[in-house]
């Protein structure tokens, strides 16, 4: 999923201390890629707050399934389905085709909200007993299934489904149905297996709704019948799916197609639009490039994983969009949610995380691509301000240590923009070559499968050949980043000069980081590119140059997630006190709902002012007002005002004023 959308701007007339609010957060590396145009970052947000919220919802049913589960593998899902959205009623009927495995099984474990009345159910076509124990639906098979063997099992249930996951929503005055069921939502609207390690190999929708409404979901559409007061829907797909990728989009959509061309040949590949009648023209120019994006990624990922039936896009009213099968749901159409969401049918609906812990693999990914859709397009230096503007410098893992903090889950901090530096980073230590190739071998090895980050990070050193367990263990399991202080001098050497590197690890919260360090050497005969291994918090360095060196810089193409400062060090291994760098300011998770943690780094002691401001430049909040030691320190954020008031939902700014320096960071609130 992603969040795109316009950033925000100061409106005419803003007062003096809004402009010097603004004034600061325009200081913030967010990065540039035309002439004074940001790079946009509000698709991801609203993405991950929509995602976080979703979650949280859903409790901790992650880590409910029942141990029968563990013993059948499901075949397929027919879903038979007749939407009423004048008495927001749901009836339907599904079919669950499963292999049993491991053990004999007398009975079907499956998904499904306690609100949802089941009124049958039946096993091979015979009436069978169920019962129901809160969100899980038990069916008694007619008898001990053994492995290997196959059974039937269909539920018809009906209710109003209406909630975080389903909605009866309007748009224009017309009817406007929508799900979106990550990460456990499918059980609010249908019996399923609703887990990410069990895909089942094929799907049918059937959905009957008032005529004059147009259904889209996943796959092909089989047909399409006039009923007379009602129109039936029948969608096929045969990739394999998990239950949260099923989707439906309803409304009076106004359609149209383009058509990809495969690499390989053949037949070209429907490019489906499902659209508000009043937005046809305005998506046109960016619908456009997503038959460009399909060739770009297809030719850096392999084809287009879904390429036998479709892709496409259906506008529903969340902001951002949801990587839906071969049919993404957009609340937008700009470009980077676009890209984002079209990368997620490559990395999060071919390839799933295994479990939320690695939502990384899904969110950094399709974070990542962002920036090389614009590399592709704009070039190289397009693709460095889209990664700048991705730069997390903030305390929080990646992995997700607590899948029932759902915010931690989707913060958009650590799942989506630093999960999207590690993908960058790996391409920067293995180069292109081995980089694109390691891809190819993950998608060769668990397509249509799941995958986790120790399992994506061997097929890496398997491919590379390069022993990569510091690397995911520094940047996925470990806080921060490396903080590179560095000084330099040339002496005379054998028959030439020799360039004397210092460089000195000073970050605070985290150990020495283990890595490749590109150094930039500018001489008056010439420029050297080497790259040095650093792996100590002190360290030396000698290099041959070829005459009179004017200029030397660490990581001058920014392949790694860091800071640095050139600072005197020669003569010492490193300082004793390293000069006072700019605070740190950082805040997990984000968006948030109801804290969030706020962690600032200062080099020297002094006073501290820590302030939540609004996005008018107003005083919410104080946090901090008086003198702190040098270090880090943490805070939290409940989201209220000095006077105990909770705060309405929306963007808010975190201001940090050190004598060193100060720093700003914007904070989402969802209430």
């Amino acid at each position: 999923m992603s969040r795109h959308a316009g950033s925000a701007r100061p409106a005419a007339g803003i007062t003096a201390s809004s402009a010097l609010l603004f004034a600061l957060l325009a200081s913030l590396p967010i990065g540039s890629y035309g002439a004074g145009e940001p790079v946009p970052t509000e698709h991801r947000r609203l993405e991950a707050a929509t995602k976080a919220r979703l979650a949280a919802a859903a409790g901790r049913v992650d880590a409910q399934k029942t141990a029968g589960q563990d013993l059948y593998d499901v075949l397929h899902y027919d879903l038979d389905l007749t939407l009423a959205p004048a008495s927001h009623l749901l009836t339907g009927q599904v079919a669950t085709t499963a292999r049993i495995v491991d053990a004999p099984l007398s009975a079907l474990d499956l998904d499904l909200k306690s609100t949802m009345a089941v009124t049958a159910a039946t096993c091979g076509g015979a009436p069978a007993a169920w019962t129901r124990s809160g969100d899980v639906l038990t069916v008694t098979l007619d008898r001990a299934y053994v492995p290997g063997e196959t059974v039937v099992v269909s539920v018809a249930y009906h209710g109003d489904p209406a909630g975080d996951y389903f909605g009866w929503s309007s748009v224009g005055g017309q009817p406007m149905i929508w799900t979106l069921s990550e990460p456990f939502g499918s059980r609010d609207w249908w019996p399923c297996k609703d887990l990410n390690t069990d895909k089942a190999d094929s799907v049918d929708v059937r959905v009957t709704v008032p005529d004059g409404l147009i259904a889209a979901s996943n796959g092909l559409l089989a047909s399409e019948v006039d009923n007379g007061a009602t129109r039936t829907f029948l969608w096929r797909t045969r990739y394999p799916i998990v239950p949260y990728l099923v989707s439906l989009a309803i409304h009076p959509y106004t359609r149209f197609s383009h058509w990809y061309a495969p690499l390989a040949g053949g037949d070209p590949m429907e490019v489906q639009y499902f659209v508000y009648p009043s937005h046809y023209e305005a998506v046109q120019t960016n619908y456009a490039k997503t038959v460009p994006m399909i060739t770009a990624f297809a030719q850096a990922f392999g084809e287009y994983p879904f390429v036998r039936e479709k892709y496409g896009h259906a506008e529903f009213v969340w902001g951002g969009g949801m990587e839906h099968q071969t049919l993404t749901s957009l609340g937008g159409y700009g470009e980077d949610l676009i890209s984002h969401e079209l990368a997620h049918q490559w990395w999060g609906d071919m390839i799933t995380c295994a479990d939320f812990h690695h939502i990384w693999l899904n969110e950094g990914f399709a974070t990542w691509c962002e920036a090389y859709w614009k590399e592709r397009t704009a070039g190289v230096a397009t693709y460095r301000a889209y990664m700048n503007a991705a730069a997390y410098l903030g305390p929080g893992t990646i992995y997700v240590e607590d899948t029932s903090d759902f915010w931690g889950i989707f913060d958009g901090n650590l799942s989506y923009n630093k999960g999207s530096w590690v993908v960058h980073m790996l391409r920067g230590v293995l180069g292109d070559a081995d980089f694109f190739a390691g891809l190819t071998a993950y998608r060769d090895r668990y397509a249509y499968g799941s995958a986790t980050t120790e399992q994506f990070r061997d097929v890496m050193e398997e491919v590379s050949g390069r022993d990569l367990d510091a690397f995911f263990q520094q940047w996925i399991y470990g806080d921060y980043h490396p903080v590179y202080f560095y000084d330099w001098e040339t002496t005379a050497h054998d028959a030439g000069l020799e360039l004397n590197l210092a460089v000195t690890q000073a970050q605070v919260g985290a150990g020495p980081f283990a890595m490749p360090l590109p150094v930039r050497v500018t001489t008056v005969a010439g420029v050297v590119d080497t790259v040095v291994w650093n792996d100590v918090a002190r360290q030396s360095y000698r290099i041959a140059v070829p005459g009179a060196v004017t200029a030397v810089a660490l990581d001058p193409d920014g392949w790694i997630l860091c800071e640095k400062a050139a600072v005197p060090l020669m003569g010492t291994a490193a300082p004793d006190a390293p000069p006072a760098a700019p605070p740190r300011l950082a805040c997990a998770p984000n968006p948030f709902n109801p804290e969030t943690e706020v962690a600032i780094v200062t080099s020297a002691a002094g006073r501290v002012d820590l302030a939540v401001h609004d996005v008018a430049g107003r005083l919410i909040a104080s946090l901090c007002a008086g003198d702190l030691p040098a270090g880090e320190h943490r805070f939290r954020w409940r989201g209220r005002d000095d006077a105990g008031r909770a705060v309405a939902s929306g963007t808010y700014y975190l201001r940090l004023r050190t004598p060193a320096g100060s720093a700003l960071r914007p904070v989402a609130l969802v209430r």
